[in-house]
C-alpha cells in the first residue's frame, strides 16, 4: 500500500474531490435489497454500467433498462442518467453518480439495425460489440478463429457513429477491433482492457489495437480485474500491478489515452459457488488460478479505494493535471466527441 505523509494525503484527497472520475466499466445499481452503490459514496462521477446481461435478446434488455430507469428514479437523490456529455459535469456539481447506459454485447440487437436508433432514444451510450465469442456483428476474443468484423457490424458501427453511442471494442478478437477501427469516424474505447505484453491474457490487446485507437482519439481503460493484471499467473496482483498497466499505455502512446476502467461489480452476488460454476467454467483459459475472493489487485478491490490510484500516481512522479486525464479527464473528451449535446 502507498504511505503518503498526512499533507501530501490531504493534498492527493483533494485532487480526487475536485477530478471528474469516470469509472468506463463498472457498478451494479439496484435499489431494493439494500445495493451498496460504492461508487457514489466513493465520490466517482459518472460509471459505465452494464444494465444487461451479455447475449440478452432486445425485449430482455428493454426489461432490464426499465429495472435500471426504476432504481435510478428510486434513488433520484444519489444517481442520474448521463445522455450528454454536459449532464456529466451537472453530475459533479450536483454530487450525484452519473449512469452511462451500456451493453457489453451488440447481439440485443437481434439482428436488426432498426433497434439501435429506439435504444438509442431509450439512453443506451455505450455499447461493445461482441462478448469474448462470435455474433452477427464479429468474433469475439474467446473464439479460435478469427474472421474479424462482419458486414452487420460495420453497418452497426456506422449507425453508433451517426447517433452518438460510444464504440467499445473490449471483448472482441484483435482482427475484429482492428477492422472496427477502419470504419469508425468516431473516437472508440477500450473500456477495460489491459496490455497483452504484461499479462499474456486473451482479454488483454497487443500493442497494435492500443496504438490503433490511440490514432483515432480513443482512450483505452485499464481494468482491475486480476486475470488481466497479473504478473504472477499465481499470486494476486497489487495496486502497483495496476499502476504498471496505466505507465505501460502511458509510455506506448501518450497520457492522453488512458484511463480507468475497473470491471469491480460490487453489488453482485458474492457466492463463490456461484461464480467458479459460471464465470469460471465458462472461461477458464482467461480466469486462469483467480477465484472470487482475490479476482481483483489488491488495494483496488472495491471503488472505496479509488483515491489509491492518486495516491499511486503522485508517488510515481505523475502531475495533478496528468492524473485528472487518468481519473476521467479522458473518456470525458471521448464522451464529448462521440455525444449529442441533445436528443434532437
Amino acid at each position: 500500500m502507498i504511505k503518503l505523509e498526512p499533507k501530501d494525503k490531504a493534498s492527493a484527497d483533494a485532487l480526487f474531490s475536485e477530478s471528474i472520475v469516470i469509472d468506463a466499466l463498472g457498478g451494479v445499481v439496484r435499489g431494493e435489497g439494500g445495493s451498496k452503490l460504492t461508487p457514489y459514496k466513493a465520490g466517482v462521477t459518472a460509471v459505465n454500467v452494464t444494465f444487461a446481461s451479455p447475449h440478452a435478446s432486445f425485449f430482455q434488455t428493454i426489461k432490464a433498462m426499465y429495472l435500471l430507469f426504476t432504481n435510478v428514479e428510486g434513488l433520484d437523490d444519489k444517481l442520474c442518467l448521463i445522455k450528454t456529455a454536459n449532464d456529466v459535469h451537472a453530475a459533479k456539481k450536483a454530487k450525484k453518480l452519473g449512469i452511462l447506459l451500456g451493453l457489453q454485447d451488440g447481439s440485443s440487437l437481434d439482428g436488426d439495425l432498426t433497434l439501435l436508433d429506439i435504444l438509442y432514444r431509450l439512453g443506451l451510450r455505450v455499447m461493445t460489440l461482441t462478448y469474448n465469442e462470435h455474433n452477427l456483428l464479429g468474433d469475439g476474443c474467446m473464439e479460435l478463429h478469427d474472421g474479424g468484423l462482419t458486414s452487420f457490424g460495420k453497418q452497426v458501427i456506422r449507425e453508433m457513429n451517426r447517433l452518438g453511442i460510444v464504440l467499445d471494442l473490449s471483448h472482441s478478437s484483435e482482427k475484429t477491433t482492428l477492422d472496427a477501427m477502419e470504419v469508425t469516424t468516431k473516437p472508440p474505447i477500450f473500456s477495460h482492457s489491459n496490455p497483452y505484453e504484461l499479462t499474456p491474457s486473451p482479454r488483454c490487446i497487443t500493442d497494435q489495437q492500443i496504438k490503433k485507437a490511440a490514432s483515432l482519439g480513443g482512450v483505452i481503460g485499464v481494468s482491475v480485474y486480476s486475470p488481466m493484471c497479473y504478473t504472477d499467473p499465481n499470486a494476486q496482483p497489487t495496486l502497483g500491478d495496476f499502476l504498471d498497466r496505466v505507465t505501460y499505455i502511458v509510455e506506448l502512446v501518450g497520457i492522453d489515452h488512458v484511463g480507468i476502467g475497473t470491471d469491480i461489480f460490487e453489488d453482485e452476488d458474492d457466492n463463490p459457488i456461484l461464480w467458479r460454476a459460471t464465470t469460471k467454467r465458462r472461461y477458464p483459459e482467461m480466469v486462469g488460478n483467480f477465484e472470487r475472493k482475490n479476482i481483483y489487485v489488491k488495494g483496488f478491490e472495491t471503488h472505496a479505494e479509488f483515491p489509491n490510484v492518486v495516491y499511486g500516481l503522485k508517488d510515481r512522479g505523475y502531475s495533478d493535471c496528468d492524473i485528472k486525464k487518468v481519473l476521467g479527464g479522458n473518456f470525458l473528451g471521448v464522451l464529448r466527441d462521440n455525444f449529442r449535446e441533445s436528443l434532437s
